[in-house]
Order: C-alpha cells, then sequence, then structure tokens
C-alpha cells in the first residue's frame, strides 16, 4: 500500500485532482469484494488448452460440454461432503476438481480447489464451507465464460 503523501500526490496529478476526490476516498481496509468482471482476469485461458489440443476449436467445445458435465457433478459431490463433514471425500472431490480446472487453464479455481483438497487431507475442514463458497464464485465465472465460448445453454 501506498503511504497517504503517494496517494495524494498520485491524486493531485489525475484530471480534476485532489478537488475531485473526496478525503475519506482511500481507505486502508483491504477490498471484500469481488473485483467487477471487467476487471478480473480471464477465468481461463482458452489459448493455452487449444494449444494442448494441438489447435482444435471442435475438440475444445466437446471437451467444454464434458468439463461442465462432470464440473458440476464434482461441485455438488463437494458442496455435500462438506455439509456431512466427510474431510475424506472432499479431499477425494476437490482432488478430481482441481485436475479439471487445472487442465482448463483456470489458475483461481485451480487455487481455490487446491486449498480445499489441502483441507481434507489434513482432516481439517472446520474453514470449508468458507472455502467452498470461494471454489463456487470461481466456478461460476469459469463456467459462464466456457458456456459462451461453446454455445453452450446453462
Amino acid at each position: 500500500m501506498l503511504p497517504d503523501d503517494d496517494v495524494n500526490d498520485t491524486l493531485a496529478m489525475l484530471p480534476g485532482g485532489r478537488a475531485s476526490v473526496p478525503e475519506n476516498a482511500v481507505s486502508e481496509k483491504p477490498l471484500s469484494a469481488p473485483l467487477p468482471a471487467a476487471l478480473r482476469p480471464a477465468p481461463w485461458s482458452k489459448s493455452e488448452v487449444l494449444e494442448r489440443l494441438g489447435e482444435d476449436e471442435d475438440l475444445l467445445r466437446e471437451m467444454c460440454s464434458i468439463f461442465l458435465s462432470e464440473s458440476a457433478s464434482l461441485l455438488e459431490k463437494l458442496r455435500h461432503a462438506v455439509v456431512e463433514g466427510e474431510a475424506e471425500v472432499v479431499m477425494r472431490a476437490a482432488h478430481s476438481l482441481k485436475g479439471e480446472v487445472s487442465y482448463m487453464a483456470a489458475p483461481a479455481a485451480t487455487e481455490a480447489a487446491r486449498r480445499l483438497e489441502g483441507m481434507g487431507h489434513e482432516h481439517d475442514i472446520s474453514q470449508a464451507p468458507e472455502a467452498l463458497a470461494l471454489l463456487e464464485r470461481e466456478m461460476e465465472c469459469l463456467c459462464h465464460s466456457i458456456r459462451e465460448f461453446a454455445g453452450v445453454e446453462p
């Protein structure tokens, strides 16, 4: 984080200068809300996956359909395991989902699944509901983007 003087100097250089920014606009608190969709990085790298598939877009579209179906099933299994407190099932389902999203070159979803897998591995899923909520948000973004590419209805 920038020191207050650096923030003030930076704001003064912006069009409209400091006068257009309220004094309380700069906060020391971290952002808690997710970034708006327009500011978020792409949830997956279509070009990376296409390269793995020899630039075969038809194969990628087919793979996307399979991914959407299988990932939905794994996510449901994961939800159930978290609710039931089944650490072993959390670990296995998160591991499988991690493999699928990593193949789709989806770093944020991969990391979220990795975190849940680790919780299951450690047999401490006390924080799993929060981790699952993050994974679900990442999966929602990822699946939306994949559906758009593949032309698949939700």
